[in-house]
């Protein structure tokens, strides 16, 4: 096997000779790996998986939408792969067992690997300028939320960014992508933190515009530096900031 397929979830795509992001059917994908999907309202957490041998069901909450249930699907295909033979209760950050949380990456990146693959993305977003419009552009085509396309952006696409992330309780963190230079880092109290479409007065929310990097990131070399600046109003609440290094 090529470098190419290297990862689990794209290996297992290659396999099954799924070639674009329209032919990921999770529940045919979960079938091929004696696993069965069902939907039904579920008590606590968007999805659940039991398994037995080399057999599992997942069961994933009906009330959840499309885009949530298929990133749920492949989150616990996730945990077939990585965790067969294991017992992990994960409800939540402030609940979860020991190791728990490790193992919760593991299934996330086992999901962004087969949702959006490498080898489907990395043509889709050549030669294209990192934005939001870009970010929609790959969550319509691969039928993801915008915030998992913008994350998964951060380790594919070649610019050099950052996203900052501000949840609807005040909670705030932030994700650099992989060129973003390893010296710089983000602003914990970035004055443009607050800033707006409307207070820029801008068309759209989330039309970028020229601002000195210094303003958002510290580090060796930042000084001289400039950058495009947008912010989105995402789903529940979050406020998504990017900021693209030019």
């Amino acid at each position: 096997m090529t470098a190419r397929f290297e990862r689990p979830a794209e290996r297992l795509l290659h396999d099954l000779g799924i070639t674009e992001p329209g032919e990921i059917d999770v529940e045919v994908i979960a079938c091929a790996v004696a696993t069965a999907v069902r939907y039904r309202r579920l008590a606590v957490g968007d999805a659940r998986i039991v398994g037995l041998g080399d057999r599992a069901i997942i069961t994933v909450d009906d009330r959840a939408s499309r885009v949530r249930q298929r990133f749920s699907v492949a989150h616990e295909l996730g945990h077939w792969h990585h965790h067969r033979g294991q017992r992990l209760i994960c409800h939540g950050a402030a609940d979860q067992q020991d190791g728990a949380a490790g193992c919760e990456r593991e299934a996330d990146g086992y999901a962004a690997d087969l949702l959006m693959p490498r080898f489907m993305l990395e043509p889709l977003v050549a030669g294209v300028p990192m934005s939001f419009d870009l970010v929609y552009q790959v969550a319509a085509a691969f039928g993801v939320s915008a915030m998992a396309a913008a994350l998964r952006l951060a380790g594919v696409h070649p610019a050099a960014f950052a996203l900052v992330v501000e949840e609807a309780d005040g909670r705030r963190w932030f994700r650099r992508s992989a060129t973003l230079n390893h010296r710089w880092f983000v602003r914990s109290n970035a004055p443009c933190m607050s800033v707006t479409a409307d207070r820029c007065g801008l068309p759209h929310p989330n039309v970028p515009f020229a601002v000195p990097a210094p303003q958002w990131f510290l580090g060796q070399g930042v000084k001289d530096a400039q950058a495009l600046y947008a912010i989105d109003r995402m789903a529940c609440g979050r406020a998504t900031h990017l900021i693209v290094v030019v």
